[in-house]
């Protein structure tokens, strides 16, 4: 399971099991309640062979609700407009004591 706590800048690296350079699109999507609280396309992320390193700001993490269950997925497109998407993937959001940006 992922922990990403409030307030952090927090990095996930996905390896997927093909080159990256082979996506003509992608997005990592984290929910909460059924609805996309961050969203990163594939130009926001670092790609480095088939390994996907995602940052989030504290901005970011600040959105994400500590008393929600959360969950990440992958959708993609291929070169040849081919799609799909990963089985989401539990997120746990870790509550923070003092709250807002340092």
């Amino acid at each position: 399971m992922i922990v990403i706590y409030r307030g952090t800048t927090h990095t996930i690296e996905v390896e997927l099991p093909f080159e990256i350079k082979y996506l003509a699109e992608a997005y990592v999507s984290i929910s909460q309640n059924e609805e996309v609280v961050l969203d990163k396309k594939l130009s926001e992320c670092s790609c480095d062979g088939n390994v996907l390193t995602v940052k989030f700001s504290q901005e970011e993490t600040l959105s994400l609700d500590c008393r929600c269950k959360a969950e990440m997925q992958i959708r993609a497109k291929s070169l040849e407009g081919d799609a799909f998407a990963t089985d989401p993937i539990r997120v746990h959001v870790g509550r923070i004591l003092k709250d807002g940006v340092i």
